[in-house]
């Protein structure tokens, strides 16, 4: 069932940055904090596709590369942001013997968004590739949660697979329903309409791999962003699949991030039990 959310002040209600008051201060600590990683571990620029825009950076601890892999798209409304920006969360990733590769895509207006979600298809498929042996996780945050769980949508028989190339996901203060995008200002790169915004929501389309999945958000979210998530894990729920979700205390919808690189914390507790580690 898709359900629709109408909001009075739909442009407040999906702008996180309305209740995230630090949020440049974060999203700088984004970029200083992958550049230290990036400098400290061994990484590879992986390319999935031909333009500039279709890479990987994946992260390896040293030794077998049978290890578990996070794979993380990020977000930014698919308008901002990149890999590069995104690689500090496998910092504790590595020191527990797990793999990291942060997804690029091209960005709206320079692609569509199912333009977008083709690429992460590609992205996916090339590290799968890659590492066959692998245990697979996805994550996303914001509008990567998004591209994650149209991941879960898609058919991957279509792509050749006999099963999914992932084993579980993580989505993080996610948006499931574009269709209260449509009249904001968060469309103008987008150019979606009421049609093409119900096909590029994971709310309105079937769930196609059903795998253990964390959904989650902040504290200090909108509340359309907190129903958002409800909503998408009730639909998981209601499809037959194995979600657990929760708000995350004193966290708004950027500096939640943080927790995935903690391994004290809920979420990254969550994301290391996924990946196969129960120590």
């Amino acid at each position: 069932m898709c359900n629709e959310s109408t909001p009075d002040d739909l442009d407040s209600a999906y702008s996180p940055s309305s209740v995230a008051s630090n949020y440049r201060e974060v999203i700088a600590d984004y970029e200083t904090s992958s550049q230290k990683t990036l400098q400290r571990v061994r990484a590879m620029r992986v390319p999935y596709g031909e333009t500039p825009d279709e890479y990987t950076i994946l992260l390896e601890p040293p030794g077998d590369s049978s290890v578990s892999l996070l794979v993380f798209f990020h977000g930014g409304y698919w308008q901002e942001l990149s890999a590069d920006e995104s690689c500090f969360p496998a910092d504790s990733l590595l020191s527990r013997g797990c793999a990291y590769a942060a997804v690029n895509y091209t960005l709206a207006p320079h692609a569509t968004l199912p333009a977008i979600v083709a690429q992460c298809v590609k992205a996916l498929m090339c590290l799968a590739r890659l590492r066959p042996r692998a245990r697979i996780v996805i994550a996303g945050s914001s509008a990567g949660a998004h591209l994650a769980a149209m991941l879960m949508c898609t058919d991957w028989k279509a792509h050749g697979l006999n099963d999914s190339p992932f084993s579980g996901a993580i989505l993080i203060s996610g948006i499931y329903d574009l269709r209260p995008l449509v009249t904001t200002y968060i469309n103008e790169p987008l150019k979606l309409d009421r049609e093409s915004a119900a096909a590029m929501s994971p709310q309105c389309l079937a769930l196609r791999v059903r795998i253990p999945t964390v959904v989650c958000w902040g504290e200090h979210e909108t509340g359309a962003f907190k129903q958002q998530s409800r909503d998408y894990a009730a639909l998981i729920a209601q499809a037959g699949g194995d979600v657990s979700h929760y708000e995350v205390a004193n966290r708004n919808h950027f500096d939640i991030l943080f927790d995935l690189a903690n391994p004290a914390s809920r979420l990254g507790i969550d994301t290391l039990l996924l990946l196969g580690d129960k120590s």
